[in-house]
């Protein structure tokens, strides 16, 4: 008698998104407020654009280390947070992506008259679109792999795209001139100690420092019960290059 197999498909499930930012003290004021929204810089194509964002990548923990050019300080959230927060994964496209030219139509709503909900819908497409490569210092970056979700906050007032074209495109490619957050008021906030899931330092003595922090938000009983479940993990960014 033929014995009925079952076949079971495993996937390897990241349950984290994760943040990289270049300051120690942006890294802690995040653990202390939230994570602020800014414009940040995009091309498709030849067009170039800001859009109002965090960015998180869904990577391996083994990863991490990889993309620490965008920064040695990183927070790693669950899953379940970055879900709750509406924070969804970005549309990788190339040259002959059927619907990269949602940016051109994008550009050119002003000279027709088009339905308010058609071009509000095409213009949360256009903030989800990224380059699956791009150039970082002269070499090729394939961003497909960094696995990019963002949380795009609500605006009313802002523009939800900052063209080329547009006269304050050329203040957001000054840096010092229009100094990130953009957008202070907007902040994604970590409510509870099972938001977190990984935090990375470069020294030692910071993570006692992160510590101290985290108590006096969620108290020292949660955070010390977090880490001993292994639902937190306070990392260096050489332990993350050497032991993972």
């Amino acid at each position: 008698m033929d014995k009925e197999i079952e076949i079971k498909f495993k996937q390897k499930k990241i349950n984290h998104v994760f943040h990289y930012t270049k300051r120690y003290d942006w890294l802690q004021k995040i653990l202390k407020t939230g994570f602020a929204p800014s414009y940040c810089y995009e091309r498709i194509s030849d067009s170039e654009f800001f859009i109002p964002m965090i960015s998180f990548c869904n990577i391996p923990l083994k990863d991490v280390d990889n993309y620490m050019r965008y920064g040695k300080y990183g927070i790693g959230m669950s899953m379940e947070w970055a879900v709750r927060n509406n924070i969804s994964p970005v549309i990788y496209i190339h040259d002959q992506t059927p619907f990269r030219e949602f940016y051109h139509m994008f550009s050119n709503f002003n000279k027709f008259n088009i339905n308010p909900d058609f071009k509000n819908m095409t213009v949360q497409v256009v903030q989800f679109l990224k380059n699956w490569k791009t150039k970082h210092k002269g070499n090729d970056i394939i961003t497909y792999h960094e696995r990019e979700w963002r949380y795009i906050p609500v605006l009313e007032d802002d523009k939800k795209i900052i063209q080329n074209t547009d006269p304050e495109f050329n203040d957001y490619m000054e840096k010092d001139k229009m100094k990130k957050p953009h957008f202070p008021k907007k902040i994604l906030k970590i409510e509870q100690i099972s938001d977190l899931r990984y935090i990375t330092v470069t020294k030692d003595k910071q993570r006692h420092e992160i510590l101290e922090l985290l108590y006096d938000r969620f108290t020292t009983e949660k955070v010390t019960n977090a880490i001993a479940e292994g639902k937190l993990l306070i990392l260096t960014a050489d332990q993350l290059h050497n032991d993972f």
